[in-house]
């Protein structure tokens, strides 16, 4: 049964696999989650796993690219998109950012995998993902200086500041809690306008 599954239905139980996978990561930590763990969990054996992919540092590469490939599309062209303001792609990109991490919380890995699990070719495509982001919230805030809607001495490590206050709204933000993601989204908004000294009206 198993493996007439993955012959049948390989981009779909690839799917399947990589949606337990980083479940199990994010629960777990990548460290403590085998290629068992995750076959047992899609329900398939281990050699339908192999099947898929060669190792689990295979399974952590195709996360981390699904996740940050989706979200640079989603986040990127937003911040170069010259028919709107400086300080409304920023908005925008705040609101995004926040929404998608909220929305595919379990893909945000703990402890930064990235950093220390992924071979140098893989590590390197994704920083070069994380690079593209950055580079286009850079860009946007120093355009924003230069047009006079923001005041900030450094762009580069404001630039930096932000998205670490971007990045650590996992690390707290409970759904179910006192706080929409709404209101989340308009106070981490007012926040960023604070730091970037907007001057324009909200």
């Amino acid at each position: 049964m198993a493996r007439k599954k993955s012959l049948d239905d390989g981009p779909v139980l690839r799917g399947q696999i990589l949606e337990k996978a980083s479940g199990l990561f994010y629960e777990r930590g990548y460290g403590a989650t085998s290629i068992r763990d995750i076959a047992d969990a899609v329900g398939i054996s281990s050699s339908t796993m192999y099947h898929h992919f060669t190792n689990k540092q295979d399974v952590l590469h195709a996360i981390v690219s699904r996740f940050m490939t989706d979200f640079v599309d989603a986040t990127v062209p937003t911040l170069r998109d010259r028919t709107l303001s400086p300080t409304e792609r920023i908005r925008r990109a705040v609101r995004l950012h926040i929404e998608i991490s909220d929305d595919r919380r379990p893909e945000l890995l703990v402890g930064n995998p990235i950093r220390y699990a992924l071979d140098p070719a893989q590590k390197e495509q994704g920083i070069k993902l994380q690079s593209a982001y950055h580079d286009a919230v850079r860009e946007t805030i120093d355009e924003g200086c230069r047009s006079g809607e923001f005041s900030v001495r450094d762009v580069s490590i404001t630039t930096m500041a932000v998205l670490d206050m971007l990045n650590g709204v996992r690390e707290w933000f409970d759904p179910g809690g006192t706080l929409t993601r709404s209101e989340l989204v308009g106070r981490y908004t007012d926040i960023v306008m604070t730091i970037l000294g907007a001057q324009s009206p909200r």
